[in-house]
């Protein structure tokens, strides 16, 4: 029996690079969730033998969230593997100009849509005594967060908090959850930066350069192998030792 593997935000840069680099089986089964833009993913998902199903959610709507949630629930889709990475462009802003509108949208996107989804499916993960969880957040939860990105940063401590929270309540039943923290991040999600301050964060580290998906995506691929058996509630740095 395959694999099933069940990511959210797939159609980040992230998620394609995992999906991508991965080692797929024919009896492996993927759903993949998305927002829009599903191109990219829908070229590489159609050249893996695995079964991939995509589907159309918006984790801002509350709504769209749970249908997504109950379409697993309601199908039995039980996943050994769960990688969590929807995200949103993000921009500089001092505190006092955000609002809470947009302080709401970062936490629902990121927080609330990997509660309400895990949820439907961690009873029968358990049930089933198997499964990994890997949820990426940002080097921002390890040392000194970056000016300007307020609301950004409160849904990635938000989301360490509970992906700490379940790897307590989860940890003798099976489940191993682990967190992902990179560094600035080259994707399609910094358009909003300036160009600027993507080359001064890639100059300051000692790699001289940023983080890629790739990168990340061979530290997910590990996370998630047969040979991870012992490693769960930890937030992985990768930065190139800019922070550590």
């Amino acid at each position: 029996m395959g694999k099933r593997y069940l990511m959210l935000g797939a159609s980040s840069d992230l998620c394609c690079s995992f999906l991508h680099r991965h080692i797929w089986q024919e009896g492996d089964e993927v759903v993949a969730q998305y927002f829009q833009h599903a191109e990219e993913l829908e070229r590489i998902t159609q050249g893996i033998p695995a079964k991939v199903s995509l589907l159309q959610a918006d984790f801002c709507d509350i709504g769209s969230t749970e249908k997504f949630a109950h379409k697993l629930k309601e199908e039995g889709f039980v996943p050994t593997h769960i990688l969590h990475a929807p995200a949103i462009p993000i921009e500089n802003q001092r505190f006092t100009e955000i609002s809470w509108s947009e302080a709401e949208k970062q936490l629902s996107v990121q927080c609330r849509s990997f509660l309400v989804v895990l949820q439907a499916v961690i009873k029968r993960m358990v049930k089933a005594r198997t499964g990994k969880i890997v949820i990426g957040l940002s080097s921002c939860t390890i040392n000194i967060p970056p000016k300007y990105l307020s609301s950004y940063v409160m849904a990635k401590y938000a989301l360490l908090g509970l992906g700490r929270a379940i790897t307590a309540e989860y940890a003798g039943k099976g489940l191993q959850v682990n967190m992902v923290s990179p560094s600035m991040m080259e994707t399609k999600f910094l358009h909003n930066l300036h160009t600027q301050v993507i080359q001064q964060s890639a100059v300051g580290n000692p790699a001289k350069r940023n983080v890629t998906p790739a990168d990340v995506a061979g530290m997910i691929e590990y996370l998630f192998s047969d040979e991870n058996t012992f490693i769960t509630g930890a937030n992985i740095p990768i930065t190139g030792g800019e922070e550590f």
